[in-house]
């Protein structure tokens, strides 16, 4: 009886990762990705640093796109010199949207990139979804109608305060006012 007892028991290697491919095969996928993309994938190893290529081309692709899309570009003047100087408060401002997935809609499967406007009606309440609300907060603007409702808010509140302190007849001034001379 014939045992096999003298050949190993391997199984190959089924984990791969990113690090193990060849360095040919990281930049052939580096050239797929969109700036912000790569240089998060730049700044995320030191083998990577050297090898992404992030320079003006890239950075000018990326604008078009946004623009194409009809999503926010920056409108002020951009330096396209280096990295730390094309990221300006307004690129990253941005690039934090499209990373915390501001511009992507929304379904209960996950999340789906779309190519039109940034789905800003699922970030809105739903009592302010109902019919012709929504348009009429958008003919407004955002910012007007929320310092709105909040000065309306704080004005009812002082109201309502003082017209409780006239109805519990209650003195606020201090115990030396009220002695008389």
């Amino acid at each position: 009886m014939a045992t096999d007892s003298h050949i190993p028991d391997t199984q190959p290697d089924t984990s791969y990762n990113l690090m193990g491919l060849p360095t040919e095969l990281h930049l052939h996928i580096a050239t797929y990705l969109p700036y912000p993309d790569a240089l998060a994938l730049k700044h995320s190893c030191r083998q990577f640093y050297p090898l992404v290529y992030t320079g003006v081309h890239l950075k000018v692709d990326w604008l078009v796109e946004r623009f194409e899309r009809k999503l926010e570009c920056p409108m002020e003047k951009c330096s396209f010199r280096t990295d730390e100087s094309f990221c300006n408060a307004r690129v990253r401002r941005i690039m934090e949207r499209r990373r915390r997935h501001l511009e992507c809609l929304r379904s209960p499967g996950g999340c789906f990139v779309i190519n039109g406007e940034t789905c800003q009606k699922d970030l809105v309440p739903t009592w302010l979804k109902k019919r012709g609300r929504l348009q009429r907060a958008r003919s407004w603007g955002y910012e007007v109608f929320v310092t709105g409702m909040l000065f309306l808010v704080l004005n009812l509140l002082w109201y309502m305060c003082g017209r409780l302190l006239l109805l519990a007849d209650v003195d606020i001034r201090p115990a030396a006012f009220l002695r008389s001379p």
